[in-house]
């Protein structure tokens, strides 16, 4: 049996209606297949507009099973409308950790929902250094090294 990895991206709007995500965990149970990580990441910016969508509910799930029957897993993808972008990969081992894409969505999730602080009433908030107006008592075009000599001599 071979490990694989499906990421997909699903049409926010349609998500509700699609259940992908539980069809592949049956489908997978039905194989004979074992699941190792599966992960509803939520929604995520694009990187670049799909179908004039900026956002997408991302899945991912690692499983494995034998490679004759990935073709039923596959055929669960072909024809789904509400499916913007999939990918399959055949992974060398069972990856079983939390992924760095449902971190970096935590991660994400936090800072948005952080208050904001307010730098004028933040006591911690350095202020501005003034700016040395002795600059300005620099001649502007020093003399030049032959009318120094002059002036020496």
């Amino acid at each position: 049996m071979n490990h694989y990895e499906i990421v997909f991206v699903v049409d926010p709007q349609l998500d509700k209606e699609s259940k992908l995500f539980e069809k592949c965990l049956e489908k997978i149970k039905s194989i004979n297949g074992i699941t190792h990580r599966s992960e509803d990441v939520g929604l995520r910016t694009l990187a670049y507009p799909i179908d004039d969508k900026n956002t997408g509910h991302y899945f991912l799930l690692n499983f494995e099973c034998d490679p004759k029957n990935l073709k039923e897993i596959e055929s669960l993808f072909k024809f789904d409308e509400s499916i913007m972008r999939s990918s399959l990969v055949k992974k060398k081992r069972a990856e079983t950790e939390p992924s760095i894409l449902l971190s970096q969505t935590k991660n994400q999730k936090k800072y948005e929902d952080a208050p904001e602080i307010d730098s004028k009433t933040d006591k911690s908030a350095k202020e501005k250094p003034e700016i040395d107006k002795s600059i300005d008592t620099i001649p502007k075009n020093p003399p030049k090294e032959e009318e120094q000599k002059s002036d020496n001599e």
